[in-house]
């Protein structure tokens, strides 16, 4: 059964997409550029840190497995940065270890590579939804 879905209009919400992989982020980007979210993409963990520093956002989806700074140490580092926005980790390396490790930083979610779009716009919402505000 197919998903029914009719993005709505989100004035506002900020998206930060921290991700090595190029292609990845542009899909991403675009997905949720499409559902009127502002986005912006940093290709390291060092680049998102930096922009966070720089900025808020309402939202932070990171890779797991980066060169440099690993999703895990991202999670942490974004904490003390920004306490209250959410972040949602996607990864193709996932086991229950990372999964639970992942949790116990502070990460809202964790999802599963190859990504399911709708997987992702549902956690999303739960995620903004959560820190008071509309989806």
């Amino acid at each position: 059964m197919r998903e029914e879905y009719t993005p709505t209009k989100r004035s506002g919400r900020s998206i930060l997409i921290i991700d090595d992989d190029r292609e990845m982020g542009a899909l991403i980007r675009k997905v949720l550029r499409r559902e009127n979210y502002r986005v912006q993409v940093a290709h390291s963990g060092q680049e998102g840190i930096l922009m966070l520093r720089r900025q808020s956002f309402d939202l932070i989806i990171s890779d797991l497995r980066m060169p440099g700074i690993s999703g895990i140490e991202l999670i942490r580092t974004a904490k003390k940065i920004a306490p209250e926005t959410p972040l949602i980790l996607i990864t193709a390396f996932g086991d229950i270890q990372t999964y639970l490790e992942a949790l116990g930083a502070g990460a809202f979610d964790y999802i599963n590579k190859p990504l399911k779009m709708r997987d992702l716009r549902h956690s999303i919402r739960k995620a903004l939804v959560s820190t008071g505000g509309d989806a």
